[in-house]
């Protein structure tokens, strides 16, 4: 079983600029292709451990970046779920 957590964004923009601010502030993130089933378009996403979400909540509106939402990716062997938490 896998599981992580991300956040998407309106914009490419929106999350490069998320990335370096995160990356700034010491967290390990990794930009991912936002999963098909939060969009049907093209998109990245960022990726985190659990331990940091409050503190990656914070730092992003501090920063006042623009987020579609934060999501919690589980897969099991072929099963995959996707719950948007924020």
């Amino acid at each position: 079983m896998e599981q992580f957590y991300f956040v998407s964004f309106e914009n490419t923009n929106s999350a490069m600029e998320a990335e370096d601010y995160l990356k700034e502030n010491s967290f390990n993130v990794t930009v991912i292709p936002t999963p098909r089933e939060i969009t049907q378009s093209c998109g990245i996403s960022i990726r985190f451990n659990a331990s940091g979400i409050e503190t990656i909540k914070e730092i992003l509106h501090s920063g006042n970046i623009s987020i579609k939402g934060i999501y919690k990716f589980i897969t099991d062997n072929e099963k995959r779920a996707i719950e948007k938490i924020g």
